[in-house]
């Protein structure tokens, strides 16, 4: 006789902020789906309490706190420790092969906690706390930048494995796709590998030079084109377009690969609807005649932002929103003297000048474009004939501004640089005209959830095909171009038979911001808020009972129990 028992699912998240939040919401959601199953979430020590925050305002924020008992939250290892700013300047110039993902300590850690799982038996986590065992997890979902650890999870106890994707199906297929999709990942190890074997190729350079110059120009694609399922055709070079780096994008690449060849479904935040060619491709190629599936499961936000928000409510979803760099308000303020500054900046705004008359800039937290690029855009922004107002955050820890131009935005009285900034309440803002963005995943979704048309400024890994997609496919945004200084100085592809010069002088740069800007306040930027509403309407609509998202999230039940 068989009984059925109640499913143990595993996520093995990974720690930056632009992974580890969606990932965190995606916990809750799952939680909510499934009455039955209990979700063990395993977080790196040191960002435990940020992700432990950002489930509890989901679940505060939610129509049902039960979920909260069913997510044990296990904080296991701590990938930074020791990690100074001077060191991490360090870490970025290490050959790749030195640096990845998680560290082979770090990867034995995970695998000993699941392993304890996996026999039944009580385990202590990294802040000492002693779990009791439950029954043996049947299903794991694995951040794209575990794969140091779970394919080998697999492989040992042939338990389920879904990939967490948390940028488009394209950029999937970018990343991992065949090459004759338009993918990356094929060949790129073994064409670094044999550059640096053959002193006429490598040239002096580095290993991580020599995988800086593969990722932004590879021999796999002979006429420099890449065509990817969903996407406008575009150069190699333009999936580079800034000179930023890092060799951990090298370790994504190779375990990232190893990890999508082991997975048995991948998980992305995106939704049929919205890029209905990119799924199509990703599921020719990926699933084949194979039973592996692609669920799309839509942006992963609190359920509060997927309904029409007021003055009142941003401020509360703001105080609720955690703080990356800094302590996290845990409670909404009803005290408007304590309202977030962005937020009392834009209410303020729409009181004066009315919806869509301010700009939002971020480039996230890990890079930053050059100080002369950014003096230029905002030199542009404070010269608009019809004035917009902006708000500025400095997460990276390389963002810089001079004294002058601080003190020229101070005196506009149009601007307010912040440290840190509640994004998605700013999003969801009816003073908000345009986010300024590197196109991050979760900058991309968000934005998208909002209807709030992008300005693309792209650095690497996903964000160019971000910017692709909302500036030519979707039609929401646009894209700055002569802002590109990578590796390749080559034209983009788009514009016409010859495609775009990027001359990259200040004259260019100061132009093309000023279009863009006139742009967004004349009949193009009406178009393309329209487009963005539409999609914003479609990925409300998929949040609701028996929507998409349901549907998709309906094929995961044969791992909500388990039978003996």
């Amino acid at each position: 006789m068989t009984t059925s028992m109640s499913g143990h699912w595993v996520i093995f998240s990974f720690f930056a902020w632009g992974h580890l939040r969606p990932v965190s919401n995606l916990a809750v959601a799952l939680a909510r789906k499934f009455p039955d199953i209990t979700i063990s979430f395993i977080v790196d020590a040191s960002f435990a309490s940020k992700s432990f925050g950002e489930i509890e305002r989901n679940v505060k924020l939610g129509p049902d706190a039960s979920v909260l008992s069913r997510i044990r939250h296990i904080p296991v290892g701590r990938a930074m420790a020791g990690m100074t700013p001077e060191l991490a300047a360090k870490v970025a110039t290490l050959d790749p092969r030195w640096v990845p993902c998680t560290s082979p300590a770090h990867s034995a850690e995970l695998q000993a906690v699941f392993d304890a799982m996996m026999e039944e038996r009580p385990f202590e986590d990294s802040m000492g706390k002693m779990w009791e065992p439950i029954d043996k997890p049947n299903f794991i979902v694995s951040d794209v930048m575990m794969g140091h650890v779970t394919p080998a999870l697999k492989q040992k106890y042939g338990v389920p494995l879904y990939m967490w994707f948390v940028g488009s199906a394209t950029s999937f297929t970018r990343s991992f796709g065949p090459t004759e999709k338009g993918g990356r990942a094929p060949g790129y190890i073994d064409e670094c590998l044999a550059i640096e074997a053959d002193p006429e190729k490598s040239k002096g350079r580095s290993f991580n030079e020599i995988a800086h110059g593969v990722w932004a120009r590879s021999a796999s694609f002979k006429d420099d084109v890449v065509r990817v399922k969903g996407l406008s055709p575009f150069y190699q070079w333009e999936d580079a377009p800034q000179t930023a780096w890092h060799p951990v994008l090298y370790d994504t690449l190779a375990t990232g690969y190893l990890l999508m060849q082991a997975t048995d479904g991948i998980l992305l935040p995106s939704l049929v609807e919205i890029e209905r060619e990119g799924v199509e491709g990703l599921i020719d190629w990926y699933a084949g005649g194979d039973d592996r599936k692609v669920l799309c499961l839509g942006p992963q936000l609190p359920p509060e932002y997927f309904f029409p928000t007021g003055s009142k409510k941003h401020a509360q979803l703001a105080g609720t929103e955690v703080r990356y760099n800094s302590p996290r308000a845990t409670e909404p303020s009803s005290d408007q003297t304590d309202i977030d500054p962005s937020i009392a900046f834009l209410d303020d705004a729409l009181d004066k000048y009315g919806v869509h008359s301010v700009i939002y800039v971020s480039f996230g937290s890990i890079f930053f474009p050059k100080a002369r690029h950014v003096q230029i855009l905002f030199e542009r922004i404070l010269a608009l004939e019809q004035p917009m107002s902006f708000i500025f955050t400095t997460a990276a820890p390389n963002a810089f501004l001079s004294d002058e131009l601080a003190k020229k935005i101070q005196d506009s009285g149009r601007g307010l640089v912040v440290p840190w900034a509640p994004q998605q309440a700013i999003l969801a803002h009816a003073a908000l005209g345009a986010f300024i963005s590197h196109c991050g995943g979760g900058g991309t979704f968000e934005s998208l959830s909002q209807g709030v048309p992008v300005i693309g400024w792209p650095f690497i890994g996903d964000q160019p095909a971000h910017a692709l997609w909302m500036s030519e496919v979707l039609d929401t945004g646009f894209e700055l171009l002569q802002v590109r200084d990578g590796l390749i100085k080559g034209n983009a592809f788009r514009g016409g038979p010859d495609g775009t010069a990027i001359t990259g002088t200040d004259e260019a740069i100061a132009k093309e911001i000023d279009e863009v800007l006139k742009a967004c306040q004349g009949e193009v930027g009406k178009r393309k808020r329209a487009n963005a509403e539409s999609v914003k309407q479609l990925i409300w609509d998929a949040h609701q009972p028996g929507g998409q998202i349901d549907q998709h999230l309906d094929l995961l039940k044969p791992f909500a129990s388990k039978s003996n």
